[in-house]
């Protein structure tokens, strides 16, 4: 839906066209160029169903049908797809922003990222309250509560009536959710969640130092459980404001070129570049199972790390064993799980080079080019770069998840105490 308004500019005072696209939203924040001397107008809006949506612009609105501004001067967006930051009624690239899209993506990717996008939407908003009620009820202990709605709200046809498996249908339920919000292109979380549980199960039935390590780390970690989740939970709540992260996978070869000049006008950097640094630290936490599953397997013990160590590690940080691992730097616990066959986009997922510049002090949105940029990287990163490293996180985070479940199963009470 376009609504139009003719605004006055609170800079230069010019008035000019705007038309502004707009989606069901919880809230958003937004900004637009004035086409006469470059100011960025912020704004917001927020409405779920068409009779409560409300638009708020930080400037002087000279009518909300919006004539003709006596220039024809008009600038289009869409907060919710990218569009040109030059584009006007007469620019065909950019000026509609969904036929943008369409353009550069050609009918076929088109058609795949509307239907992953859509479905990642529906799946935050529709599918995750519940989750997150299970889950909460799963944490408190709150046994009845967790059947209940895992049986009246999740269909389960059984009575978890163990504590592992209780913590197999929260995080099976957690999972099912997060897939969908990740989506399926570009994504590798099912073949490291898949081969992560071959080494454990196969270490697990030949070495029970494997185990008792599982069962012990699994019993010290009900707090960054606890933080995974909260912030896991955050993440979706905040869906809206990154999910376009997910176009950035749709590019054939060479495609990013098609969107160099392409603008994302939200206004809302801080609160993403949050979500994503807290993500990148809780990930870093939960790569110890993956380690130690590969020690374990090659070398018959989660502690051994032997020979294997990656170049960048140098030889005074090669650790022990895996209490040193959890102090080392996050770029060197990332190489460590990277080095491993098929756990590679890691690498990418975790990009230590990229979160220092994200996470740099200087670090901010540029509304005049739409990049985000520092001291320490001038250049920086298109926003919707940006919201494709935070993307990245969010399924790093949980794909983890899914593998720090094996410690929590371990852990559990119904296995007898601990030796």
């Amino acid at each position: 839906m376009i609504t139009r308004y003719c605004l006055k500019c609170p800079g230069c005072a010019e008035a000019f066209d705007a038309r502004l696209g707009v989606e069901p939203t919880r809230g958003t924040r937004f900004y637009l160029p004035c086409p006469h001397c470059g100011l960025s107008i912020r704004g917001s809006m927020s409405g779920t169903e068409l009779e409560n949506h409300r638009i708020a612009i930080e400037c002087e609105v000279l009518s909300d049908s919006a004539p003709e501004s006596p220039d024809g001067r008009v600038v289009t967006i869409n907060p919710f797809v990218p569009s040109r930051y030059d584009a006007d009624t007469f620019t065909p690239m950019g000026s509609f922003p969904t036929m943008t899209l369409l353009q550069a993506l050609g009918d076929h990717a088109f058609a795949e990222f509307q239907s992953e996008r859509h479905s990642a939407l529906e799946a935050g908003r529709d599918q995750w309250p519940t989750v997150r009620m299970l889950f909460q009820y799963y944490l408190q202990g709150n046994t009845a509560m967790f059947v209940r709605i895992a049986q009246q709200q999740l269909g389960l046809a059984w009575e978890p009536s163990t504590s592992h498996e209780r913590t197999t249908v929260a995080y099976q339920a957690m999972g099912a959710v997060t897939t969908v919000i990740t989506g399926t292109t570009g994504t590798t979380s099912a073949n490291v969640i898949g081969r992560f549980s071959r080494k454990h199960f196969a270490a697990m039935k030949r070495h029970k130092d494997h185990l008792a390590t599982f069962r012990r780390r699994g019993q010290s970690s009900a707090a960054l459980e606890r933080d995974v989740f909260t912030e896991l939970n955050r993440f979706v709540e905040h869906h809206e404001s990154w999910e376009m992260g997910l176009l950035g996978r749709f590019f054939g070869p060479g495609g990013n070129n098609a969107f160099d000049d392409l603008v994302l006008y939200r206004d809302e950097f801080s609160m993403v570049r949050d979500l994503y640094q807290h993500g990148f630290e809780l990930a870093c936490k939960c790569l110890w199972p993956l380690v130690a599953a590969q020690n374990t397997v090659k070398r018959g013990s989660p502690d051994d790390f032997g020979a294997a160590h990656p170049d960048r590690v140098p030889e005074n940080k090669r650790p022990r064993n895996l209490d040193k691992f959890d102090k080392l730097p996050n770029a060197f616990k990332i190489a460590y799980v990277a080095q491993v066959p098929g756990w590679e986009p890691f690498e990418s997922l975790l990009n230590n080079r990229r979160r220092n510049t994200i996470g740099h002090a200087t670090a901010h949105h540029d509304l005049q080019t739409g990049r985000v940029v520092s001291d320490e990287s001038p250049s920086g990163m298109t926003y919707l770069e940006f919201l494709g490293e935070v993307l990245g996180v969010f399924e790093a985070l949980s794909t983890l998840a899914q593998v720090l479940r094996a410690s929590r199963v371990a852990s559990s009470p119904d296995f007898g105490p601990f030796e």
